[in-house]
């Protein structure tokens, strides 16, 4: 008689999970080169006596979108957008990770560090400007430089921005909110991957009306389950009832 009970808890265990996901997706709107999560659901079949089989829900996988965000304006300097494949490489205590969120900032050692304050690497090494050498430049393949012309002097270069390709995006790690690990090495992006914009940022991929839209669907289904459950913790207290009564 427990087994509608079961079958419908695995259904509700499912659904709060995906209730969770929905959530942290519209939490993270407006993050900066933000990826969507998604679940990936499967029926779980249990053999029973014959021929019944018994078909229960199974959280199976989550998975990220890794399309590419709008691209917005921002008039910031230190604000980078990549345009077609690749990945800024970031140094953290638990080794290199990987972003897209290009909105970045100057520390006191004038480095150019993340809004978490992780370095921002450039040939495999922090990237260090001098802000007194004029206003920062970003060229499409990821120089960075100042343009000292106005003072009779030559610009200065200081380095390449890294950008960075995988085999297969979807295996990557996240790692915070906008931030993935990979087991896999990189490879160093070619130009025809990519277009380092500057004075812009590639905002979140999260589709808002998409979300609001499946979290209604996820608290009606649940709240659906939890009648049923209701139900049938009733039907059983009859049974037991009917069959013991009470003195």
């Amino acid at each position: 008689m427990e087994t509608p009970t079961y079958i419908v808890l695995s259904r509700q265990l499912g659904l709060s999970r995906q209730m969770d996901v929905v959530a942290n997706n519209l939490a993270n709107t407006n993050t900066p080169g933000f990826k969507a999560e998604g679940m990936v659901f499967s029926e779980y079949l249990i053999k029973a006596e014959k021929p019944v089989k018994l078909s229960y829900v199974q959280d199976l996988a989550s998975y990220r979108d890794m399309r590419e965000g709008n691209i917005q304006t921002t008039g910031n300097d230190l604000d980078v957008a990549i345009q077609g494949k690749g990945f800024f490489v970031v140094q953290t205590t638990d080794g290199p990770r990987y972003t897209r969120n290009g909105r970045f900032q100057l520390n006191a050692a004038g480095e150019i560090v993340t809004s978490g304050g992780f370095r921002v690497l450039a040939g495999g090494a922090p990237l260090i400007v001098n802000t007194d050498d004029g206003p920062i430049t970003v060229a499409s393949d990821g120089t960075v430089s100042a343009d000292r012309t106005q003072g009779g002097n030559t610009p200065v270069i200081y380095g390449k921005l890294d950008v960075v390709t995988f085999n297969d995006d979807s295996k990557l790690t996240p790692d915070g909110s906008s931030m993935f690990a990979s087991e896999e090495a990189p490879a160093q992006a070619t130009v025809a991957d990519f277009k380092v914009q500057q004075r812009m940022i590639e905002g979140s991929n999260v589709e808002s009306i998409r979300e609001m839209t499946s979290m209604i669907w996820v608290q009606r289904n649940y709240q659906s389950a939890q009648k049923f459950l209701e139900g049938e913790h009733e039907r059983m207290r009859r049974a037991v009832n009917y069959i013991i009564p009470s003195s």
